[in-house]
């Protein structure tokens, strides 16, 4: 029982090294094409749209000074924020509402939008708020964050489906297959305890810690440095040792069957990737407590 308890340890290692790859990369390609940004566009027209044909007032959004400060300039090209807060969405939307005028004018102003659910909505929180400035714009501020809640699972769920993608970049390039990783450890005791003494010091290094989730704004440079660092450095030291990589791959010795064979390895490589670093390390801290506590006092 303790040595299946190892050979899955040693696995559960390799999966979050290859796991914490596919994250970096996975923010390199966010901050490359911007995809937060597009998120937020993506739900910023979703709200301020007054109609399919009528985009005034997301324009108007999106030429505000405020706004300006808050995305990003790269060349001649301006990207859109990561992240805007409840806060700086309602001044700004105020701003491009009431146009300089105050806020007795609110209703006039809403009563000139075209018709369709923006208008619907505005409409819907000066009955709410029933004529009070600071409750008007808590419900701006409320809605704001529903809808952002809304892009978070939109967002979550694109990344997730890169992220699979990615995964199964890796194990192609790494040449990383779960299933002959699996019978390598279980083959092999040398390289099982060579692995197996790598995961116990990644996890007591990270004693009362925890992996973070991708980073919400990452620099690319910051992202790209990382990434060399897991290469180079955990990745490159389970590489030889389990075989992974082309470089020993007989290819007169391979057949349709073993062919098969590594797809299906990769294929689940990739999804196990996919559910991401802190999954792993939380399961490798676990299985290393479980197999501490089942040492011996004599063991070292």
């Amino acid at each position: 029982m303790l040595g299946m308890l190892q050979v899955v340890i040693g696995l559960v290692f390799v999966l979050l090294l290859l796991s914490l790859l596919a994250t970096t990369m996975m923010e390199l390609i966010a901050s490359a094409f911007s995809l937060r940004g597009k998120n937020l566009e993506r739900a910023l027209k979703n709200m301020l749209d007054a109609t399919d044909m009528d985009e005034r007032v997301l324009q108007a959004f999106k030429d505000n000074a405020l706004y300006k400060q808050l995305s990003y300039r790269y060349g001649k090209k301006r990207y859109a924020p990561s992240y805007i807060s409840a806060q700086s969405f309602e001044s700004i939307f105020m701003e491009v509402l009431l146009e300089g005028k105050g806020f007795d004018a609110l209703q006039e102003q809403v009563n000139t939008l075209p018709e369709g659910e923006l208008r619907k909505v505005l409409q819907q929180f000066l009955h709410e708020a029933e004529g009070d400035a600071e409750a008007f714009k808590n419900r701006i501020r409320t809605w704001y964050n529903d809808i952002m809640d809304r892009a978070s699972g939109w967002y979550k769920r694109n990344a997730q489906k890169i992220l699979v993608g990615v995964g199964f970049f890796i194990a192609v390039v790494f040449n990383a297959d779960t299933l002959a990783i699996y019978e390598r450890l279980e083959s092999d005791p040398e390289t099982l305890q060579m692995v197996l003494t790598l995961a116990e010091d990644y996890a007591d290094s990270k004693a009362g810690g925890e992996i973070a989730a991708p980073n919400a704004s990452p620099a690319f440079n910051e992202s790209l440095d990382k990434l060399e660092g897991l290469v180079n450095d955990q990745i490159e030291s389970v590489k030889s040792p389990l075989g992974l990589g082309w470089k020993n791959v007989d290819w007169s010795e391979v057949g349709w069957y073993d062919v098969l064979t590594k797809l299906l390895g990769w294929i689940v490589t990739a999804l196990a990737v996919s559910l991401g670093a802190p999954f792993w390390f939380d399961l490798l801290r676990k299985l290393v407590n479980i197999r501490n506590a089942g040492k011996k006092p004599d063991e070292s």
